[in-house]
């Protein structure tokens, strides 16, 4: 060899020599714990950073089994590391559990990768060990809570659903599937598995309103929607949902809670109708009031305060039986004895009610009762009542089902004649009751006493069988 090829063998001698000390150098300053062993699993280097982690000086460790660090019941973990480095294999980011010399344990996340001899051969393997310990914590805290989270949500009393950004379902209350009609929370995995159930054709619609939210991820977005439930009722629901943060695996959550407002709004559209149906029949109230006190004067100035009382009193007295009623189902009888109060004495007497339970409607019921005291007070003071012979006959039916009739009979009174004139009395006896109901009303002054017969359709006068919400006269009373 000559001298110029020794300097260079000399000098390569050096670097190599250099290279291995610097190597060395950072091995030992590594905050990790990189371990070399053979593979038979005896340990052949030990840094710092494993005398850190595992406890173990490296006088201690080097020469020993591997073995010295691994719980026992984690020893098979071990033969398959081994395994695999015998393969030419890598292993990476293995988490694991490892034992300190004072017999503490640790986690840990481990890469081991296979050492290469001279000749290419597989001679051994190199470890890197991380303590995982404290993220592992972290993790393990973080899981607790997204478990306690879920937890709450089935719980929950409120309906309330737990989605993620894969429109995956992570939790749902138990208040939610009852609201639902019976759905288990084992058929419900994804979004899509709830909007077929609950919204049918509807649901490629819904499912777009929930990717537009997983997309804009809003604050809260307040929706109002009809779900049909497992028995097949319609429900309105109010839905609010609104992002609540990601969770480990990066996963964003989203939460929805719901209310039932079907009752809410069938009260609400209930009190609208009514509201309109009060104001409809205030109208009308004050335009009967103005009618009266209108052909009441009509009939001359000469005890016009007395007559009108008596006429809004007839009035009023309709009133109090169509509100303890609730503006519904106000029996014949009922109506008749109302206004025929005053002869209450001469019921069964001289005054005689025949007739089945019929059921008036409002509208019937306040013609009809301003016509009965009309024809009262005329019998009071120039018909059969007003002798003690005379008696009436108040008659009512419903034939075949569509036609009701309703006569009022004198006798045995004195003498009448049709008046030259009509007012007010003759105006509600006829025309009101007539133009009201319909049909057909006809008054006949016949010597034997004054009669007063009404033929209509039941419809117009009745209310429906059966109907107990006042839907009838509601109706009628519109028109």
């Amino acid at each position: 060899m000559t001298a110029a090829e020794q300097r260079i063998v000399r000098k390569h001698d050096v670097d190599d020599g250099f290279d291995r000390m610097w190597l060395a150098s950072i091995v030992d300053s590594s905050d990790d714990a990189i371990i070399s062993k053979d593979l038979n699993g005896i340990i052949m280097s030990w840094n710092n950073g494993a005398q850190r982690l595992f406890g173990f000086r490296a006088e201690e460790a080097i020469g020993k089994s591997v073995t010295i660090i691994i719980p026992p019941e984690r020893l098979h973990e071990e033969d398959m590391i081994l395994g695999r480095i015998r393969r030419g294999e890598r292993v990476d980011h293995f988490e694991t559990v490892r034992q300190r010399k004072d017999g503490s344990t640790i986690d840990i996340s481990l890469t081991v990768s296979p050492i290469m001899g001279p000749k290419g051969t597989i001679i051994g393997a190199s470890k890197i060990a991380r303590d995982i310990t404290d993220r592992k914590h972290v993790e393990e805290e973080l899981r607790k809570s997204e478990e306690r989270f879920r937890s709450s949500i089935v719980k929950s009393p409120m309906p309330t659903i737990l989605f993620d950004d894969q429109e995956q379902i992570l939790a749902v209350s138990r208040s939610w599937l009852e609201a639902a009609g019976g759905i288990s929370a084992a058929e419900l995995h994804r979004m899509e598995d709830w909007t077929t159930r609950a919204f049918g054709e509807r649901s490629d619609e819904v499912m777009e309103m929930i990717r537009a939210i997983i997309e804009a991820e809003p604050k809260a977005r307040p929706d109002q929607l009809t779900i049909v439930t497992r028995r097949g009722d319609e429900r309105v629901w109010n839905f609010v949902t609104s992002g609540v943060g990601a969770i480990s695996d990066g996963r964003r959550l989203f939460v929805s809670v719901a209310q039932d407002i079907t009752d809410r709004k069938a009260y609400e559209e209930r009190i609208h109708l009514l509201m309109r149906e009060a104001r409809h029949r205030t109208k009308n109230i004050l335009s009967l009031v103005q009618a009266i006190a209108r052909q009441t004067a009509a009939g001359g100035a000469q005890d016009f305060v007395g007559r009108f009382t008596e006429r809004i009193q007839a009035f009023a007295a309709n009133q109090d039986l169509l509100v303890q009623h609730e503006w519904r189902q106000i029996d014949v009888k009922d109506l008749v004895r109302v206004q025929l109060d005053h002869f209450g004495d001469l019921m069964g007497t001289r005054v005689n009610l025949d007739g089945p339970t019929l059921n008036l409607n409002s509208t019937a019921a306040q013609a009809i009762g301003l016509a009965l005291h009309e024809l009262a007070t005329n019998a009071g003071k120039y018909g059969a009542l007003s002798t003690d012979a005379g008696r009436v006959d108040v008659r009512w039916q419903q034939s075949d089902d569509e036609t009701f009739m309703m006569s009022w009979i004198e006798s045995n009174g004195p003498p009448v004649r049709q008046p030259e004139h009509q007012g007010f009395g003759s105006t509600v006896i006829e025309s009101m009751v007539k133009r009201t109901l319909g049909g057909e009303v006809r008054l006949d002054y016949a010597s034997t006493g004054l009669e007063w017969h009404l033929t209509c359709e039941a419809a117009a006068a009745l209310e429906p069988a059966g109907d107990r919400t006042g839907a009838g006269a509601v109706a009628h009373a519109a028109q």
